[in-house]
């Protein structure tokens, strides 16, 4: 009898969870504290999946579950908390979870009663492409309204001998430009349909050869070493259409444009443009690769836990920034940690310096996540 009592107990205990439980009861029960797996829109419904797929309930019992809708508390203007109906064999009624998709805990749990067949594994997430897009759209009409930038060369070398470029955040800054000069500003949270078009513009200067006149090319192409090559949207443009391409931008006489439905050329692409036969000996091409170079950190120092927080805790905070063209954090938003060392958090990137990412030696806007550990 005392053997059998033994098996029963062993059949009904409860497993040992995989990944660490919370023992608070409001946890992803509330919308006050929802599941925070982070990843933005494009990533957020893959990792609530992940997330529910390592639960089990209290005895081992998988999960069903179901997206019942979204919601949008009252926090922030950015989250959207996304519900979800939970039940597992022998439980009673439904239980509602929330997740916020657009903030991340470093330190992932399982609500109370619940366990893990299989740790959660979730990283940290990579950038929020959509909020990068959009964040880059403001800084640059904005920045664009106060002060020319300069293009990108064609030229890995900077000279600029074959043309330039007009990444997607200097099309816009163009246009932003080109709109404060004629007295109507552009609304940096209101920006016009056009503008959310991501494109840019690759504009070829006329070969020269000597002493003969300057040839102008007669085409321009993207040529894809990986992947698709991008789509050319529209003609060629030359003189007053290229001019509208570029507004206040001062190009030489025979200069041919080409927009592409992307936001800057791929590392491993191709610039390809081509020149009439004979205009300029053999040569009829030229073939233009791309020199990139990531941002560096340069001055980071991590700020001193604000007065009043315990100071056995050594916490992270995460943000999503742009490095922008003088290496400064710009569009910096909160994405995990807690909201109670924001503004200090804020502050110390706001101070940061980095070299900024560059394309054939000039400075691009790049998104980056970043971590801002307190110290004591």
């Amino acid at each position: 009898m005392l053997g059998l009592l033994m098996l029963t107990a062993a059949f009904t205990q409860a497993p040992a969870s995989s990944c660490a439980v919370s023992d608070e009861p409001a946890f992803a029960t509330t919308k006050e504290h929802p599941v925070q797996v982070g990843g933005g829109a494009m990533y957020l419904a893959s990792r609530q999946r992940r997330y529910l797929d390592a639960l089990r309930g209290p005895m081992g019992a998988p999960v069903q579950y179901k997206l019942t809708g979204s919601l949008r508390p009252e926090r922030d203007g950015r989250t959207i908390l996304d519900s979800y109906e939970i039940t597992y064999a022998g439980l009673e009624k439904p239980i509602t979870f929330y997740f916020d998709g657009y903030h991340f805990d470093d330190a992932l749990k399982a609500p109370k009663g619940f366990t893990c067949a299989v740790p959660i594994g979730l990283s940290a997430p990579p950038v929020d492409a959509l909020l990068a897009g959009e964040s880059l759209r403001q800084l640059a009409i904005e920045q664009g309204a106060a002060k020319a930038i300069a293009p990108i060369s064609l030229d890995a070398d900077g000279s600029s001998a074959h043309g330039v470029l007009f990444d997607y955040f200097r099309v816009v800054a163009l246009a932003s430009r080109a709109a404060a000069a004629t007295g109507t500003p552009i609304d940096a949270r209101k920006a016009p349909l056009d503008l959310m078009r991501t494109r840019m513009v690759v504009v070829a200067y006329p070969l020269r050869c000597g002493d003969k006149d300057p040839v102008a090319p007669a085409s321009i192409e993207i040529v894809a070493a990986q992947g698709t090559p991008p789509r050319r949207d529209g003609e060629f443009a030359t003189g007053p259409a290229l001019a509208r391409l570029v507004p206040g931008v001062n190009v030489p006489p025979g200069a041919m444009a080409a927009v592409f439905t992307i936001e800057r050329p791929r590392a491993t692409d191709t610039i390809r443009i081509a020149y009439p036969d004979g205009g300029c000996g053999a040569s009829t091409e030229a073939l233009l690769t791309m020199a990139y170079t990531n941002a560096k950190p340069l001055n980071t120092p991590q700020p001193p836990l604000p007065a009043g927080h315990p100071a056995d805790e050594h916490p992270v905070l995460r943000l999503q920034a742009l490095v922008d063209l003088e290496g400064t954090a710009q569009a910096i938003v909160h994405i995990g940690g807690s909201p109670a060392l924001l503004d200090a958090a804020i502050g110390a990137v706001r101070g940061w310096t980095a070299e900024p990412a560059r394309l054939n030696g000039s400075p691009i806007v790049t998104p980056v996540t970043l971590q801002v550990r307190f110290g004591s």
